[in-house]
């Protein structure tokens, strides 16, 4: 209810010891230290590893192999290691620090000026090409349905799938020799496959994987750019212009579709029948066009994607923060802070049957 004030408790912490360090490789080659601790029960559930996020965290930190830690869960979800108790330091205890190789690929590391994180910069590392599969394969992206990690592990592990591109390559004798694929299991995974090449470009846009470009960025650009021909020689500045889009933005749209082996990858995907592009629209006109739109909690009817599109498809854009640009709350059950925020700033608020009656 509207008259309610939450009440929440600090986060639980507890102190256990630091056993090793681990690094995970991600997507975009960042490095990513995961502390393994002594198992420990932390908000209803025994930890083993908690986060510590990246390589100037660690120094700030000041984390040496063997300290007594103290964990707590980010959200009430993410162990992450918040301090250290240096009295407890064990006398021989070395630093623990990130490697100056990639632990995957063996690629000397960069930390890029002015970022807090540590990359891998091979684009043919095994992690960056696991990560780019697995999330051009995500339910927000491709969807396609049976494609988990163990079998990209898999097929990255052998080489025959290093991009996109190469899932739609794959052939069934090829999935059977996978472990635990069987015919009917690899005729499903074909079949997923397959209608992924139907999803629209938006999606295909986001799937790709481009440093800043999330589902919102991904369909605005789509809204305004018809295909990746379109992206690949427009300039930044043009591409700024969009609105909710910046020049970092910008930059690496351009930056990733003006690379020649990413252009070959395009004309791969698009020779193989994935839709790299659909029709753009400009600016849509239409009773909700110049307003912008933020949804909080959960709608009656509605799901969030369905009010998405119904807002946008009558000219209005959604944006994920509230700011005094914000025009309209939509606020269902269970908000957010988003709501907080819009009564703060004295935004008008929706509910859902409000919402409708602005709609076409």
């Amino acid at each position: 209810p509207r008259w309610a004030i939450a009440w929440k408790y600090p986060a639980e912490e507890v102190p256990t010891r630091l056993l090793g360090l681990t690094v995970q490789v991600g997507r975009t080659g960042a490095l990513t230290p995961v502390a393994e601790l002594a198992p420990v029960r932390l908000a209803g559930t025994t930890v083993t590893r908690a986060t510590l996020h990246n390589g100037d965290r660690l120094a700030v930190l000041d984390v040496h192999l063997g300290d007594t830690v103290i964990v707590r869960k980010a959200g009430e979800i993410i162990p992450e290691v918040v301090r250290v108790l240096p009295e407890l330091r064990p006398a021989a205890a070395l630093p623990a620090r990130l490697p100056a190789q990639c632990p995957e690929c063996s690629t000397p590391v960069v930390q890029p000026m002015g970022e807090a994180v540590t990359r891998c910069p091979n684009p043919h590392c095994p992690a960056v090409l696991r990560g780019k599969i697995e999330h051009w394969a995500s339910r927000d992206a491709l969807a396609i349905d049976g494609l988990g990690q163990k079998l990209v592990h898999q097929l990255v592990a052998r080489n025959e799938v290093r991009s996109p591109s190469d899932l739609y390559r794959l052939e069934r004798d090829t999935l059977r020799t996978l472990e635990r694929m069987g015919a009917k299991s690899a005729d499903n995974l074909l079949a997923a496959i397959a209608r992924s090449k139907q999803q629209p470009w938006e999606r295909v846009l986001y799937g790709l994987g481009i440093r800043h470009v999330g589902k919102t960025v991904a369909r605005q650009l789509a809204s305004v750019f018809g295909s990746w021909q379109e992206l690949a020689q427009v300039e930044s500045a043009a591409i700024a212009t969009v609105p909710g889009i910046g020049s970092e933005i910008a930059q690496a749209v351009v930056a990733w579709f003006t690379d020649p082996q990413n252009q070959g990858e395009m004309q791969a995907l698009e020779s193989l029948g994935v839709a790299v592009s659909g029709q753009s629209f400009g600016p849509r006109l239409g009773p909700l066009a110049g307003k912008t739109f933020v949804i909080t909690g959960t709608l009656p009817t509605l799901t969030r994607e369905e009010a998405i599109a119904q807002i946008e498809g009558a000219g209005g854009k959604v944006t994920t923060s509230v700011s005094k640009k914000t025009d309209f709350v939509v606020v269902g059950e269970a908000p957010g802070s988003k709501l907080t925020k819009a009564q703060q700033l004295g935004i008008p608020l929706l509910d859902e049957a409000s919402l409708r009656a602005q709609l076409p």
